[in-house]
């Protein structure tokens, strides 16, 4: 018998033997069947875990089943869980508006949208959240109205949940709720208010500027993300307060946020401070500095950028020099770069391979240079070269500075890199 045999063989005992554990006289015993038949995700499971969601005694028993069934994805429980909202036990409403969420089920629209009056607050906020997961926009105005409950839990799920649905419809009153916690601000609130910086973001609501440029400006403990938040909506009001953060020495994170988004806004007035940065103590800063100014096309830094190339101490300076010198599109950098094919740092050989191809891929000498980046040891620097002679092929080799070059790197270096950028 095949190796895959025995397994199929072992993984069909072990489902057999958790399907039996539903019949077990033990709830206990039959609750932990389900939440395990949940986490095989075996569709073949399904028909005996709706049986328990519909029929067992022990409300643990049911909830677990709908949980089970979530985890599950089938269509074939759908119907079941919609019947397990109007279940006497909240626990079970509740897992029940987990599950649907989980599945994206837009077939029970109208029974979550009838759950938003549920008596028990923890099953109201799961079906808010469920709804939010269903992926249809005109559901927004059923819960713009619970950005006006006092409870926070409340009113940040249906922040995600509005966030979720793209409901730009959601936009005014949201901004009147982040008025309201300026007008009166509490430590407490920090949650609600990040969420809500995160969601205006998101949502990219310019009629959101004036208030989050307030918030940048004096709101402890949401700068960094609402800087962030100002980057990818892409006004150019918010830039002057962008550019204050940055002086913020107190903050690095505010410091980082407020570079990056001076890059999307392309801000060219923001460059001579920029290029201070250049210089900077954290190679966080210099790397973002770096990016920035690549974003910026600043032509004038390309000297100090093919230094930082070349010299930096920190490997993820290094790359992302080559990279900022890709993004300004000077030709004339392909032959000062071309050397570095032999570098020792394999994000920048990766990050080399698409500077070049976005210089000028066309040119025999660039040809060579990716052709031998493609037959690179180390894989994330070969699967670059080739993507980058894949650009070469390509007619239009527009490119995107908020796209990193470097594929992301594999598990066995996270660790060191979350180490080396400090971050927890």
């Amino acid at each position: 018998m095949s190796l895959n045999n025995n397994t199929s063989n072992t993984q069909k005992a072990v489902v057999d033997r958790y399907i039996a554990n539903l019949e077990s006289p033990n709830p206990r015993m039959r609750s932990q069947a389900a939440e395990d038949l949940g986490k095989l995700g075996r569709p073949v499971a399904v028909p005996v875990l709706t049986e328990a969601l519909q029929d067992d005694v022990n409300t643990y028993v049911r909830s677990a089943s709908a949980e089970a069934l979530g985890r599950i994805g089938d269509a074939r429980a759908i119907f079941p869980l919609m019947d397990a909202l109007r279940d006497p036990c909240s626990f079970v409403r509740r897992a029940a508006a987990i599950a649907l969420g989980q599945m994206e089920a837009r077939e029970a629209q109208g029974a979550l949208l009838r759950t938003l009056e549920d008596s028990n607050f923890y099953v109201r906020r799961a079906a808010i959240n469920a709804i939010g997961k269903l992926g249809l926009p005109d559901l927004s105005a059923k819960l713009i109205p619970f950005l006006n409950v006092e409870d926070p839990r409340i009113r940040r799920t249906t922040i995600i949940a509005l966030r979720r649905l793209g409901a730009q419809e959601a936009i005014p009153t949201m901004v009147e709720v982040l008025e309201s916690y300026l007008l009166d601000p509490d430590r407490r609130d920090v949650p609600v208010v990040k969420t809500l910086v995160i969601s205006l973001g998101e949502l990219e609501a310019e009629a959101a500027v004036p208030i989050l440029i307030r918030v940048l400006r004096g709101y402890v403990g949401v700068r960094s993300l609402t800087a962030k938040a100002l980057g990818r909506i892409g006004d150019s009001r918010a830039a002057p307060a962008l550019l204050e953060a940055l002086e913020d020495e107190k903050s690095r994170g505010l410091q980082l946020a407020a570079l990056k988004s001076l890059g999307q806004l392309e801000y060219r007035k923001a460059i001579p401070k920029v290029r201070c940065h250049l210089d900077a103590p954290d190679p966080r800063l210099r790397r973002t500095a770096a990016l920035t100014l690549g974003a910026l096309r600043d032509s004038d830094a390309t000297a100090a950028l093919l230094q930082m190339a070349r010299e930096d101490d920190s490997p993820l300076v290094r790359p992302a020099a080559v990279e900022a010198l890709g993004y300004i599109g000077d030709p004339g950098m392909i032959e000062a770069l071309l050397p570095l094919v032999d570098d020792s740092n394999a994000y920048l050989r990766a990050a080399l391979a698409h500077a070049l191809s976005t210089l000028d891929g066309d040119t025999p000498q660039v040809q060579v240079a990716l052709h031998k980046l493609r037959e690179d040891r180390v894989r994330h620097v070969a699967i670059a070269a080739e993507r980058a002679l894949a650009n070469c092929d390509a007619p239009d080799r527009e490119h995107d500075p908020d796209v990193d070059a470097c594929p992301e790197p594999d598990r066995r270096h996270l660790s060191w890199l979350k180490r080396f950028l400090g971050r927890s």
